[in-house]
């Protein structure tokens, strides 16, 4: 080093010493002008997951989360376990964030290294030669620039290092630091039939808020609330936009936004794109079975047309996550939107694939319903006869389960097989995987030992067993579970998969926690998945969760969306709508819901028609190269459609109209809009589904519509008076079934459009008012009003 110095300094800051003060100085000391083309350095945190050490990483190491946005830019690290405190490391005045890169695979000894260590991650004040020198590694979002200093000139930046004690708090932390406290709803991927909130505070003041140029992007002022300056966002163009917050006399934040068109459409673009594109039909052993697609070829990727790279049983194998799941999505959207079409492309899926060839095993003549991996070239039966991955066997219940619910719901809809046959057929896989397994295998006794992905669908299997008369079936189920459930609870961390930290057994433990009563194990599992999610004011990062990778890549995969119905599960049945951590949850919650719906391509992923309806397996947020380097990369964008669908699927079961009084935006209606007027909430649903609603404001109210959709509630402020206008899904009549939770006790009558009404009696909770009339036609009023 020469005609420069750099001098580094570490002091006690703060009330007590309790934050560390970090100054760079640099000293040109030549006679020369000098350009810092490049200023950065690494951050070398405690990740290197300790692989199989469950307590070990979720109490010893850290992860992190950062926001890389210019003056407002901020990291913090966190335990996994959700515990805190938080520490958070902010820029000081004249100090800004504008790159973040990475060691990737085989770049020296702090390379990447999976499943165990994410790379050494390095953040840069100053990137105008790196961000160039990188380009094929690592993704630039903001302008690049470096520092020129005159002979004998000088320039200090500094950072702070603060703790924050929980998410509300670091709010708090952000704005003394005199950064950009920003909060958004719904989220930072926004639908375009919706507007975005933003509410931002700095301690220097808020000046203005600016769209990207040439993006269109409306702001709209608001006013003030709770010290907050809030702001209307809309965003008329699809994908990246972004919004700069200007602040304390010239600083700027950048946020980073994305637009996707309204849900409702995505999901049932992608559901026409499964059955009529992603569908094998040949003479093959795959006939039936849903391929990955792949938009850099417009084409399915099939076994006898496969592109090359990877593990081909697993990518063209019609198997696992990548196979199964879509078909669990299909059948999930036909429960609730059933389509005719779709519902013959599943049931020839079940025939052909499921039950001709990956359920094809048989003993003594009777199918046994084991599950062999997948297709592996050969036809009739796979050569590889193990039928031993346990996470298979839960998609394909799933798809039976709702199978049975399509044909049991609507009569009109033509299947293959009845209710009942579907439901036996879906109770008889979970059997097979609980008693017909052999050990050992390559992932131990998973169906015993692992949370598995799907397996929310549990109690929903048990009461459709004892509903139809299978008392029997449901107790051998159940006597399973408690088996599973004696070694959940055993372990004081039972997260495992096959990886080394890991969020897809979230889900399953939260599952079986609500069912047998273990409230300690449902908050521990709500701590954990809102600690592997971002809520930085980034949409790649913003509820995606966060495994051995870290940020740089796998982000909005599958559990983005998955997470999400656990966490809003938990917000519904257990949390207290008090406090600022209720609105952290809900954000953090709901904005997971929302990101993972960008993953449908709607034209801004690719153009080409062909591939509208199609999905990106995930978002690779540091973009370059893929890191299954033979898949091709769409400007970060994962060209295969991989394993979203089971993302889609659990968003599916999430879908709700959440209605909060946010702490700092006030009343608010997470997917849709709501007012209040005279008394009563009129609430328009825009979540997708249309078919359930949730009042956290009025303790916990929920509303859910079976075999129609609404397109408006309204509910008077006391509960006294619901009503609820019907949109129908079927051609033909209907008769809706509507369930009531947390209703005031007391005796209410049902009428449809004031007609003749009938009396049903709340205690409190739940209220189930089955086939309210038969019906044709949209527009009818059910109208629920206490006597």
């Amino acid at each position: 080093m020469r005609d420069f110095t750099l001098t580094q300094a570490y002091t006690l800051a703060g009330a007590g010493g309790n934050q560390l003060a970090w100054t760079i100085r640099l000293k040109n000391t030549s006679t020369e002008r000098l350009e810092f083309q490049d200023l950065g350095f690494p951050l070398l945190m405690n990740a290197w997951w300790n692989g199989g050490n469950q307590k070990g990483i979720y109490e010893q190491n850290v992860g992190r989360h950062s926001f890389v946005g210019k003056d407002g830019s901020y990291i913090y690290w966190q335990r996994p376990n959700g515990v805190g405190p938080f520490l958070v490391m902010v820029p000081n005045a004249g100090t800004s964030l504008e790159f973040k890169n990475k060691a990737r695979y085989n770049e020296g000894p702090f390379a990447e290294q999976d499943p165990s260590w994410e790379g050494v991650v390095e953040y840069f004040i100053h990137s105008k030669n790196i961000s160039v020198e990188r380009a094929t590694k690592t993704a630039k979002y903001l302008p690049a620039t470096s520092l020129i200093l005159e002979p004998g000139a000088e320039r200090t930046y500094g950072f702070t290092f603060r703790w924050a004690a929980d998410y509300a708090n670091l709010r708090n932390v952000l704005y003394d630091a005199g950064v950009v406290d920003a909060v958004s709803l719904p989220g930072m991927v926004v639908p375009q039939d919706t507007k975005a909130t933003l509410a931002v505070r700095a301690k220097g003041g808020i000046q203005q808020v600016d769209g990207e140029s040439g993006k269109n992007i409306t702001v709209t002022a608001r006013g003030t609330r709770k010290g907050y300056t809030l702001y209307d966002l809309a965003f008329p163009g699809l994908g990246a936009h972004q919004v700069t917050v200007r602040y304390d006399n010239g600083r700027q934040s950048v946020l980073q936004y994305y637009s996707v068109k309204p849900i409702e459409e995505l999901v049932t673009a992608h559901a026409t794109f499964l059955a009529t594109k992603q569908q094998a039909r040949t003479a093959r052993g795959y006939n039936g079975a849903y391929l990955q697609w792949d938009m850099s070829r417009r084409k399915q990727i099939t076994w006898d047309d496969y592109p090359g790279g990877g593990w081909k049983e697993w990518m063209a194998g019609g198997s696992d996550d990548l196979g199964l799941a879509p078909a669990a999505f299909l059948s999930e959207k036909n429960v609730s939107a059933p389509n005719q079409n779709e519902v013959a492309s599943l049931d020839y899926y079940i025939e052909h694939f499921l039950l001709g060839y990956l359920q094809g095993r048989t003993e003594n003549g009777t199918r046994t319903y084991q599950v062999y991996r997948w297709y592996d070239g050969q036809d009739g039966t796979p050569k590889d006869q193990g039928v031993w991955r346990a996470y298979n066997y839960v998609h394909i219940a799933n798809t039976y389960l709702n199978l049975y619910k399509i044909a049991k719901r609507y009569p009109h809809i033509t299947t293959r097989l009845t209710a009942t046959e579907y439901l036996l057929m879906g109770y008889r896989t979970l059997e097979a995987m609980f008693t017909k397994i052999p050990q050992p295998t390559p992932i131990g006794d998973a169906a015993h030992d692992l949370g598995l992905m799907g397996e929310l669908l549990h109690p929903d299997m048990l009461a459709r067993l004892r509903e139809e008369g299978r008392s029997a079936e449901a107790q051998r189920l159940d006597g399973f579970l408690q088996g599973k459930r004696d070694k959940i609870f055993a372990q004081e961390y039972p997260f495992a998969s096959e990886m080394s930290i890991d969020t897809t057994g979230f889900e399953a433990c939260y599952t079986l926690a609500k069912m047998y009563g273990n409230t300690a194990l449902a908050a521990k599992v709500t701590r954990a998945s809102l600690a592997a999610r971002g809520n930085q004011p980034l949409w790649y990062f913003y509820g995606s969760d966060n495994r051995h990778m870290g940020e740089s890549w796998w982000n909005l995969g599958y559990e983005c969306q998955l997470g999400a119905w656990q966490q809003q599960d938990y917000l519904y049945s257990y949390a207290t709508t008090s406090g600022g951590e209720f609105d952290e949850m809900m954000r953090s919650t709901y904005g997971a819901y929302l990101a993972g719906w960008a993953n449908i391509n709607a034209g801004q992923i690719s153009a080409d028609a062909a591939n509208i309806g199609a999905a990106s397996w995930q978002f690779q947020s540091e973009k370059g190269t893929c890191n299954y380097n033979w898949i091709p990369l769409l400007d970060g964008w994962w060209a295969w459609s991989g394993e979203a669908d089971l993302g889609f699927w659990g968003a599916l079961r999430a879908a709700t109209v959440n209605v909060v009084e946010d702490r700092i935006v006030g009343l608010y209606a997470y997917g849709g809009e709501v007012t209040e007027q005279n008394g009563t909430y009129v609430i328009t649903p825009k979540d997708g589904v249309r078919q359930r609603l949730a009042l956290y404001n009025k303790g916990k109210f929920g509303l859910q519509i079976d075999k129609a959709r609404f397109t408006r509630a309204q509910v008077s402020a006391d509960l006294r008076d619901i009503r609820v206008t019907l949109q129908s899904v079927v051609t033909g009549s209907y008769s809706p079934d509507i369930t009531l939770r947390n209703l005031p006790a007391g005796t209410y009558q049902v009428s449809v459009n004031g007609g003749a009404s009938r009396s049903v009696v709340s205690n409190g909770g739940e209220v189930v008012v089955k086939d309210v009339r038969t019906l044709t036609g949209n527009g009818h009023v059910v109208r629920v009003v206490a006597m």
